[in-house]
């Protein structure tokens, strides 16, 4: 989310910059996140069933400000200024992002955080199947163009088959594949 947080201080003139700096993102929700809006619509007191217990259960409920902060844009619990800030946001990570990596796989490597990102995957309602469990690739490339990215660690702006994470560095590189690098990427990116 961090990398939302500096397109959206860059957009609104609130910082810049250094000539000599690179940015570099990784997993950068720049249309929101359609686990956030998932969420919020079972934690919005309209509906209860099991899925909210388990929300409030594993203490999803209420929903805090953060979440609440990266709703997917144009949906149904964003809203005018917010889908705007988004728009803004999309075109100054376009023009300044150096590198960034952007999964669109949910699987990821083999880690304890696999399960419970396939199952994210297969249950909150993206608006793709390229998605990290979490987020869209369409949402983390938004700003830029889908031909940069390549499933490759030596491509600047990777696509690689990670979990959300995975590119949060919370695993670890994949043994094999090229795509379940991280690790690697940061390193040559750098």
């Amino acid at each position: 989310m961090g990398g939302l947080v500096i397109a959206g201080a860059l957009a609104a003139g609130k910082g810049s910059l250094s000539k000599s700096s690179a940015w570099v993102s990784s997993s950068a929700p720049m249309m929101g996140s359609m686990a956030a809006d998932y969420i919020q619509e079972n934690c919005n007191d309209e509906v209860t069933n099991f899925k909210t217990e388990l929300f409030e259960f594993l203490d999803y409920c209420p929903v805090p400000v953060a979440r609440k902060s990266i709703t997917y844009q144009n949906e149904k619990y964003s809203s005018q200024g917010l889908n705007a800030a988004y728009a803004a946001a999309q075109k100054a990570y376009g023009d300044n992002v150096y590198a960034a990596m952007c999964s669109n796989y949910y699987d990821g490597v083999v880690s304890h955080y696999q399960t419970q990102s396939i199952i994210a995957g297969i249950v909150v309602p993206h608006k793709s199947r390229e998605n990290d469990g979490l987020v869209e690739f369409q949402s983390y490339a938004a700003g830029l163009s889908a031909a940069l990215f390549g499933d490759s660690y030596e491509y600047r702006f990777y696509a690689p088959k990670l979990n959300h994470a995975d590119t949060a560095f919370l695993t670890h590189d994949g043994l094999l594949e090229d795509a379940q690098k991280p690790f690697k990427w940061f390193e040559c990116v750098l």
